[in-house]
């Protein structure tokens, strides 16, 4: 791949100066367009070169994410400021073209292709274990991907991205996946699970949100009659994220967790295209991923 041929200046990843201890993990909740409030904050760890040794995360959060492994400093908002309001990016036209709200063809290859330069190499080489959630359709359950089964393409990225309705199931591996933040919308629990003691958790909503149920269970039932498990996942959705924000505003009380989220209240939906508005919400996260560095230095 020839650096001169991309439309955007080269963005070369860097070297993280300071890996935070085993144990402590960065978990990342989606949410669409929204997900660029993550991005601002993992602008903020880029400029203290802070990196951590696990992450997990879903949707929009894990993709943003790529760019920070990457050590991209700028990248994402590149993306924000001048391709998310292409209406190949998203868009009605998309949709009723290949069933598809999103390009995903266009966000996942030929922006990092020809566009955007992605450094491959410093991802690969970045020592880290990062999980990609999907649903499994077919049981209804979380499935993660490891950092090295994100190839070309970024199959594992891409159905962790599309949104029920209104994306394609994506096959991979024989499974057949959507978004994973159905059933691991903020993926705390699968940090603990696999043994991490302090997280740092980067949400996408205000504090004292409290998510309601899905509203048409009828469209669910006609576009996957044949994945009651995925419909019955999708219908206490709610619940899920109702727990698992619980556990970790409860995990912070006990000093074993630091929650950084929105401040402002938010303007940016999850399909959100405005490119201003999505600025202000990443520069808002810079500056709340600036403020809580200075509390890393108690993580031991």
């Amino acid at each position: 791949m020839s650096l001169n041929n991309f439309t955007e200046p080269i963005i070369k990843g860097i070297n993280f100066k300071k890996m935070m201890p085993k144990g402590t993990a960065l978990v990342l909740e989606g949410g669409g367009a929204r997900a660029y409030y993550s991005a601002g904050v993992f602008e903020a760890f880029m400029d203290s070169g802070i990196m951590f040794p696990y992450i997990a995360g879903v949707s929009a959060g894990s993709a943003n994410a790529l760019s920070y492994v990457s050590g991209q400093r700028g990248r994402n908002r590149i993306i924000a400021e001048k391709y998310v309001k292409m209406k190949t990016y998203a868009s009605l036209c998309n949709y009723l073209r290949t069933g598809s709200y999103f390009d995903f063809d266009f966000i996942f290859k030929s922006i990092p292709e020809k566009h955007v330069f992605w450094d491959k190499e410093m991802f690969d080489s970045a020592d880290i274990r990062f999980l990609t959630g999907a649903i499994n359709c077919a049981t209804g359950e979380t499935v993660w991907f490891e950092k090295e089964e994100i190839a070309t393409g970024f199959t594992v990225s891409r159905a962790s991205c599309s949104i029920p309705v209104l994306s394609r199931i994506v096959k991979h591996n024989g499974y057949d996946l959507l978004d994973g933040g159905i059933s691991s919308p903020i993926p705390i629990e699968k940090s603990i699970a696999d043994g991490n003691t302090f997280h740092v958790i980067v949400l996408t909503r205000n504090r004292g949100f409290v998510d309601e149920p899905y509203g048409p269970a009828n469209l669910l039932k006609l576009f996957y009659r044949k994945y009651p498990n995925l419909i019955e996942t999708a219908m206490r959705r709610h619940d899920i994220y109702n727990r698992q924000l619980a556990l970790c505003e409860q995990l912070e009380r006990d000093n074993k967790a630091l929650i950084i989220r929105p401040h402002n209240p938010l303007t940016v939906e999850m399909l959100e295209t405005n490119p201003q508005k999505l600025l202000m919400l990443y520069d808002e996260g810079h500056r709340e991923g600036l403020k809580a560095i200075h509390f890393f230095d108690d993580i031991n």
